[in-house]
């Protein structure tokens, strides 16, 4: 009797230690949670977690306690992962999904609920990204219009860093949530970003399906830190001897947020991404900008492409903000204007064949000198966001619309009458005339000098500069060049129908449309 009580309590020892190990780690992934949006057809959803070694794990979609889709993996041995990808399907919900591990006779079971189909967004990027609902113009109505956005779903991603890739994310400060004034407005750059908020909203006014919202950005963080490694030795960033800029007040060293906040986020399928960043750059690596923002797009995609098993697109749609006005010292008068111009590749516009796939926000025109949060912070969030989503509505769903402002297509000179002749490619709306916006670069003797091109006659798609003052040899244009190019919303140049204001250009006077030959003029 003794020796049988041992065996039996060695078995119930072994027994109570092998469905410990099995419980042991059993968990999906850190953002797959209640209340998530997981991305429609034609892409399929990736769903994924941590097991014990070899255990069979069976994922389930159900509808109303229905099974309506199954699938089975493993866990890998060698990380301790399972990952399933969803057949695509149709945008809406709710839905259930439900994951089962079994090893042996021991089964465990995980579930999220409420869980939507629709379109994922990752927004990214510094404190202008960071910024809350709370923060923006007329906050108190923003916060109270959540009831109609339901299926608008948002999650923000806490701020860390970490020396390495991470496989998971460490913490999340908002987990997928159904939008509230309390947690769209908590408190200032913390939570919920509002230009991701709002792009979002803006999203479903038009698609009419759930759209899901991922913030992951930190104030005052440079390019350097949301880029791979790979990436920046690819543009041959200094490794040291960098010092921070001003602008500066969060991580700045290599890799160290693409590691912790990205990276993790990889086998996300995504339907695109929006950034907002560049201020950090303004006085740090500023002339390797038109590298390392073009090529840290190039790795995103790559990235989730891979991550997801194919399933995020490999050309995935990317938007960004091209940086707002802001008052500071005259040191950073050109670099401002040239990381404008950088965030383009040097060309002016987007999409162009360093960075295809894209849309821009130009936001020079939306300053506010009397922003509480400094004018570097400006509060029309919603205009940013508005015209965000027209880039996506024509980038990534296709539709026939004007998302930028006008640009020449040519620049003629005509030296008998002391004019340069712009011909833009869209009709233009001359909202007012001035005298120092328009900038042309007159030289002798290798010596160049910008001067004033004060606006003349225009038509609906031309118009007239004077270069009287130049007497030499009038070798550049350039338009909005300055740190503080207009007024809130008074730039002289629009596109008459869609209040998109003509982006910041730099062009040789060679009858050729601005960025063809951009980077001989200085």
């Amino acid at each position: 009797m003794i020796a049988s009580g041992i065996v039996l309590g060695l078995v119930l020892r072994l027994f109570l230690q092998a469905h410990v190990s099995a419980d042991v780690g059993f968990r999906f992934a850190s953002y797959i949670d209640d209340y998530m949006v997981l991305q429609r057809e034609p892409a399929g959803a990736v769903i994924w977690g941590y097991g014990a070694p070899r255990a069979t794990v069976t994922v389930t979609l159900c509808r109303e306690q229905e099974p309506i889709m199954k699938k089975v993996t493993s866990v890998k041995a060698d990380s301790n992962t399972w990952t399933v990808v969803l057949d695509p399907m149709k945008p809406g919900g709710p839905y259930e999904v439900m994951a089962q591990q079994s090893l042996g006779r021991i089964n465990f079971t995980l579930r999220v609920h409420d869980v939507l189909f629709g379109d994922v967004w990752l927004c990214s990027g510094q404190s202008n990204m960071k910024m809350t609902v709370s923060q923006v113009f007329n906050a108190t109505g923003e916060l109270s219009n959540t009831t109609a956005y339901q299926s608008v779903r948002i999650l923000s991603v806490s701020s860390t860093q970490a020396q390495q890739e991470l496989e998971d994310l460490t913490k999340v400060d908002l987990r997928w949530s159904k939008p509230t004034s309390k947690n769209l407005g908590h408190g200032n750059f913390t939570y919920m970003s509002a230009v991701c908020w709002l792009f979002g909203r803006f999203l479903y006014d038009t698609l009419r399906y759930p759209v899901g919202l991922l913030s992951s950005s930190w104030s005052g963080t440079p390019i350097e830190a949301w880029s791979s490694r790979r990436s920046l030795e690819a543009c041959g960033v200094p490794r040291s001897g960098s010092m921070p800029s001003d602008l500066q007040t969060g991580p700045s060293a290599h890799s160290v947020l693409w590691n912790a906040m990205i990276h993790p986020l990889r086998n996300m399928t995504l339907k695109g991404v929006i950034w907002y960043q560049g201020e950090s750059n303004v006085n740090f690596n500023r002339d390797l900008y038109n590298c390392t923002f073009p090529l840290l797009i190039d790795d995103w995609r790559q990235t989730f492409h891979d991550g997801s098993q194919g399933q995020t697109e490999r050309l995935f749609p990317f938007g960004f903000v091209q940086l707002s006005s802001y008052l500071f010292g005259e040191a950073l008068n050109d670099g401002l204007s040239q990381i404008r111009w950088h965030q383009t590749a040097d060309f002016g516009y987007v999409p162009n064949q360093r960075m295809p796939n894209t849309f821009m926000a130009v936001s020079v025109d939306l300053c506010d000198r009397n922003s509480p949060f400094g004018s570097i912070h400006p509060r029309d969030k919603q205009t940013v966001a508005y015209r965000l989503h027209l880039g996506a509505r024509a980038l990534a769903y296709g539709e026939k619309l004007i998302f930028q402002g006008p640009l020449p297509q040519k620049i003629e000179l005509l030296a008998d009458k002391g004019l340069l002749n712009l011909t833009y490619s869209q009709p233009i709306k001359v909202q007012r005339r001035d005298d120092k916006i328009f900038e042309v670069a007159c030289c002798s003797d290798r010596q160049c000098e910008w001067l004033p091109a004060p606006m003349d006659t225009f038509s609906t798609q031309t118009l007239a500069l004077s270069i009287t003052s130049c007497h030499d040899s009038p070798a550049a244009l350039r338009y909005a060049w300055t740190p503080w190019p207009c007024e809130y919303k008074q730039c002289p140049l629009y596109h008459p129908t869609s209040t998109l204001p003509a982006p910041p250009f730099i062009a040789p006077i060679t009858n050729l449309s601005p960025g063809y030959h951009s980077r001989t003029a200085k």
